[in-house]
């Protein structure tokens, strides 16, 4: 069974959602129907955000000062 969410929005937000639909070749619902899913979605914390890993390539003797400033600022004990 199909039901209706109403969602204010502002004027730009609106016409970016209605771009993103056109582009895709889909109706503006389909496009917040799946952008709604794909925020709801329960996925581990790595697939959600493996596209922002990167390689940190450092000059040679920089490695350990690194190191001990990111022992420093991690949150993890």
């Amino acid at each position: 069974m199909s039901t209706t969410v109403t969602v204010r929005t502002d004027r730009s937000l609106r016409r970016s959602l209605e771009e993103r639909a056109r582009a895709r070749g889909m109706t503006l619902s389909q496009t917040v129907r799946d952008i709604l899913m794909d925020a709801l979605a329960e996925r581990p914390l790595g697939a959600k955000t493996g596209h922002l890993r990167g390689k940190l390539v450092l000059r040679e003797g920089q490695e350990e000062s690194w190191r001990k400033v990111l022992r420093e600022r991690s949150w993890r004990p």
